[in-house]
């Protein structure tokens, strides 16, 4: 038969995990940041050459930081089971002892505040690529490839397309 842990080894393997789930936490938000930023700063300066549904390109932070938003979730879920049982560890070996109950508040706090900047982040996130789309739709308005050379070249492109029918048929 198999013994089970003891209270003591639990507790170490549980403060463990939180460590792992605080360094894994940290390493989402700096790479979604970092991520995001980047490529921000890859349309700002290629824009222009962006063209038909290229444009669509705008949603990828979007997506990441949505990514980023469900992940962080699914680890303060993880967190918050094993930081349930935690406390029930404690409150068996301290017997009646308060001192757990500042380890749950500062778990709570740092998920609210977390939970909090990952909603502006995401905020922040839309609202630069909606304006970044909207802008590309005003330069560039149809699905079409070449529509903004349309656009660019106003009432020269009907003769040279009239020019092309003529050589197709």
């Amino acid at each position: 038969m198999t013994e089970p842990w003891l209270p003591k080894d639990e507790y170490a393997a549980l403060q463990e995990e939180l460590r792992d789930c605080t360094a894994q936490l940290a390493q989402l938000e700096r790479t979604c940041v970092i991520g995001t930023a980047a490529i921000f700063a890859w349309l700002a300066t290629n824009a222009e050459g962006l063209v038909g549904f290229a444009g669509l390109v705008w949603a990828v932070p979007v997506l990441i930081a949505s990514y980023g938003c469900l992940k962080a979730r699914a680890l303060y879920r993880r967190i918050g089971l094993a930081r349930g049982y935690l406390k029930e560890l404690e409150v068996q070996a301290a017997a009646g002892d308060r001192w757990h109950a500042y380890f749950a508040r500062k778990w709570r706090m740092r998920g609210l505040v977390s939970g909090v900047a990952w909603f502006a982040f995401l905020g922040f996130v839309l609202v630069g690529s909606s304006f970044g789309y909207l802008q590309f739709r005003m330069e560039c308005p149809g699905p079409l490839p070449n529509a903004c050379a349309q656009q660019d070249e106003g009432g020269d492109t009907q003769g040279e397309e009239q020019e092309s029918l003529k050589q197709g048929t």
